[in-house]
């Protein structure tokens, strides 16, 4: 499950138990164990009654021996699972007994660090069968345990028969992204166990944009870092912007060539380096979130072009007032409970609440959609503005001479740049080591600056600073339900003409052991935001969608699906500065 987005169908988010860490921090209790199991059945009497050891329970089960069978049918004798450990979410795990309890089936386990909010005893009869560790103890269904070891024992058959980095379609020419629509099952990028977050966050940024390519190509001296970056750039981005043949045989045994096709054992390499890069092994092979995964780049590569700095406050001579970021985690509390907004005005409101303002204009834009507590989004559902004007409200402008700001809104348009000017005058200005502003003059400063240069002025071209002429454009919105991770990706093709796409890394499985990633044409995308921020009754009639009580023959319709997961489940939104030559 992943550690912090992660929706149920009703909006809200589940927390798992996250990234595995060290030392006595307590974990999450994990999502297979009901907490509400804890008050069935519970008999009236003291704490102390329910935490006293039953010496005499003949549910007691530490000494059994004979062969049991689990509800799935798995065989087993309880002594020989004493002592072993599993795996289950993200946290290691020892059996310590066996424990059959009314009509359940129960280990008793203890894990590795300390849980939060169990204390041991047994959700059916709320008794502690077991002296177990001070809050590491709890019991779990027999099935879970084998469900485990069986998806640990696929996935070490998996790893046998890994592709080494050497092996693995590789291209070195420097590709642009694509500029027509790879449609069908088998392409894109091959889902890895787990690794859906970090599919389609690389699909996002790169399969039809070219505003993070800079990551690919910065510089470093890091051995490790030059080798993660490599496999990103000439085994995953080149190879799915390519037109080489992948060949794949399928559950036919047909040979067919695939276009734009990552497969999975280049996204379990990448993920293998990440985690040494890093330092933080949960990479590996644990469901994480594009959060952490977009964080560790910004880290590794300090990468993070979205600077912004407190409102009527000019950057200081070493920027140290400038805050940056690869992507901006949005607040927005929501307090009138709107059952819907746009991605703008949470934006606008996120950067009221600090408060912020965006101290240079940004090549790039990934907005985080706002919670309202750790478990819970703000809104229920969000319109993703197909386009963000930039204004004197968002961007920050700062007079080089006087540090006079457009923070007062009676001088917001009153700001110009002249590049003569500030080729004459950068000596004596201090003006910070970063680009974390934009260069410009205040009127007052320009005219004075343009006083006594006579006919010289007809050399220097003073322009006022168009901030509102900015516009982002959406590329792409990255979905999360429960724990998978779908995107919606804009496939710019001719100046004007575009579609967009759905991309599912995992749509299909074959055996169980091989995912099928899947990219489709979503040619009602536009209709539905146009629809959305005029039709009083969409999002009416979305949660009376949801609410129907369908049998599995009666499924929702895959255009009312992607619909749903495009306003309920959005959690990422990718915007490109359009005035910005990323070649």
């Amino acid at each position: 499950m992943a550690s912090q987005w992660s929706y149920s169908d009703h909006g809200t988010a589940m927390s798992g138990a996250g990234s595995s860490s060290t030392g006595n921090t307590k974990s999450e209790l994990p999502s297979y164990y009901n907490a509400t199991d804890q008050t069935k059945n519970i008999p009236m009497g003291s704490s102390a009654d329910r935490s006293r050891i039953t010496t005499n329970d003949s549910n007691h089960g530490t000494s059994t021996t004979a062969t049991k069978q689990s509800e799935t049918g798995v065989k087993f004798n309880p002594s020989e699972m004493l002592e072993k450990v599993v795996r289950l979410g993200n946290s290691l795990y020892r059996v310590k007994a066996y424990i059959p309890c009314g009509n359940k089936q129960l280990f008793a386990l203890e894990s590795e660090k300390p849980l939060r909010g169990y204390d041991g005893v047994c959700p059916v009869c709320a008794k502690q069968h077991i002296l177990l560790a001070e809050s590491r103890g709890f019991y779990v269904a027999v099935d879970s345990v084998f469900q485990a070891l069986e998806q640990k024992k696929l996935e070490e058959e998996r790893l046998q028969g890994r592709k080494s980095i050497d092996r693995l379609d590789s291209v070195k020419e420097n590709l642009p992204p694509l500029k027509s629509p790879i449609l069908g099952q088998n392409k894109g990028i091959e889902g890895d166990s787990n690794s859906c977050y970090m599919d389609a966050t690389i699909f996002c940024m790169f399969a039809y944009s070219n505003v993070f390519d800079s990551l690919l190509n910065v510089k470093t001296e890091k051995k490790s870092l030059t080798q993660l970056q490599k496999l990103l750039r000439e085994n995953i981005v080149h190879v799915l912007r390519s037109n080489i043949g992948f060949v794949e045989q399928n559950i036919v045994h047909v040979l067919r060539s695939n276009i734009g096709f990552v497969e999975r054992d280049a996204l379990y390499h990448l993920r293998t380096q990440l985690s040494e890069a890093t330092g933080d092994s949960s990479f590996k092979d644990v469901e994480k979130d594009p959060t952490e995964f977009l964080r560790a780049l910004e880290g590794l590569f300090n990468f993070a072009p979205l600077k912004t700095i407190a409102p009527d406050q000019p950057p200081n001579a070493t920027a140290s007032n400038i805050t940056t970021n690869i992507m901006w985690e949005m607040f927005d509390p929501n307090p009138h409970n709107m059952l819907s907004t746009n991605i703008a005005t949470i934006f606008l409101n996120s950067l009221s609440e600090i408060p912020a303002k965006l101290a240079t204009i940004p090549p790039f834009l990934i907005l985080v959609a706002p919670r309202h507590t750790r478990s819970q989004r703000s809104y229920r559902y969000i319109i993703p503005d197909r386009q963000i004007a930039l204004d004197n409200k968002i961007v920050q402008l700062v007079c080089l001479k006087c540090q006079l700001t457009n923070h007062n809104s009676d001088r917001a348009n009153d700001f110009y740049s002249c590049e003569s000017c500030f080729a004459r005058e950068s000596p004596s200005l201090i003006t910070p080591e970063t680009d974390a502003k934009i260069v410009c003059y205040c009127s007052t400063c320009l005219s004075e600056l343009h006083r006594d240069l006579g006919k010289e002025l007809i050399n220097h071209n003073a322009r006022r600073i168009p901030v509102e002429q900015h516009k982002l454009n959406l590329f792409a919105v990255l979905c999360i339900e429960v724990a998978h991770y779908v995107a919606f990706v804009k496939c710019q093709k001719q100046q004007e003409q575009h579609e967009w796409l759905f991309f599912d890394s995992m749509s299909d499985r074959i055996h169980n052991e091989k995912n099928i990633p899947l990219v489709d044409r979503v040619p009602d995308f536009e209709k539905w935001i146009e629809t959305a921020g005029k039709d009083n009754y969409f999002f009416p009639d979305l949660d009376e969608l949801r609410k129907q009580a369908r049998p599995s023959s009666q499924k929702f319709t895959e255009n009312d699906m992607r619909r749903l997961r495009l306003f309920r489940d959005g959690a990422f939104f990718f915007y490109e500065n359009s005035s910005v030559n990323y070649q």
